[in-house]
């Protein structure tokens, strides 16, 4: 138990409630898609606002912190504006530039080290097979825990080795949930992209409704007593969809 009282990612002494992977993501996927639904308008312009940003090196770190930060309150069922975008920007711009210089240096020392030792040959090569397939599961799970690092960082982990420890442990923790929300984001993101203008739309927006939802949705088993364990499901249905004046969304 930590000193501020907190149970880390992984439980405490009783360990954590024990759910399966698919209580979670069914309520998150379908949270995530009324709460896109609702801020439609919000998250087009802020991931336009995204795009912009990420063509400049410095700005794309600080410009996906923003996403995080709006996707958040959204997510949260708060009162979301586009302001919330550069509050995030402003506020998680040295931790976000951190996150993503360590990220990038990461990633090519991965690169570099797994082309290096996959191409070792003669009675090197078994050895560097070996440390090469290591080093791609390595890399594997360093990209699932981005889907806990920027939530942790949006939500107040601003410190890098903090917030790192925590996304570890969260996949470690949490594994068929993790590998099914990168991947359903990631063909999200892939049909988006292939659509043409879904790049430009809603692509980062959408992606950071999804992962912040989640994110909140796999807290409440380590919270049961939070706020968010306790608030209403969603009791949409596709109906609402073309009778929102019928709409069952809980106040």
């Amino acid at each position: 138990m930590p000193k501020n009282g907190r149970p880390e990612p992984g439980g405490t002494r009783a360990g954590p409630t024990r759910i399966r992977a698919a209580d979670v993501l069914r309520p998150t996927f379908k949270r995530a898609f009324w709460h896109a639904y609702d801020h439609l308008g919000t998250l087009i312009v802020a991931n336009l606002l995204w795009c912009v940003l990420c063509l400049g090196v410095v700005t794309a770190p600080p410009a996906t912190a923003g996403l995080f930060s709006l996707a958040r309150r959204i997510a949260a069922d708060e009162d979301a504006r586009l302001a919330d975008f550069w509050v995030g920007f402003r506020r998680d711009l040295i931790p976000s530039i951190k996150l993503g210089a360590f990220t990038a240096g990461a990633a090519a020392l991965l690169w570099f080290n797994i082309r290096f030792y996959g191409r070792l040959h003669g009675r090197a090569a078994f050895a560097g097979t070996a440390l090469a397939t290591l080093l791609v599961w390595s890399a594997a799970f360093f990209a699932l825990m981005h889907v806990h690092l920027h939530p942790l960082l949006s939500g107040g982990d601003r410190r890098l080795r903090t917030a790192l420890r925590k996304s570890a442990l969260l996949a470690l923790d949490n594994p068929g949930f993790t590998i099914v929300i990168a991947l359903q984001s990631a063909l999200l993101v892939a049909l988006l992209v292939a659509s043409g203008v879904g790049l430009l739309l809603l692509a980062g927006s959408l992606t950071a409704v999804i992962l912040s939802t989640g994110h909140r949705e796999l807290l409440k088993k380590y919270f049961p007593g939070s706020d968010a364990a306790s608030e209403a499901p969603e009791t949409r249905s596709w109906r609402d969809l073309w009778r929102p004046w019928e709409s069952q969304r809980p106040r």
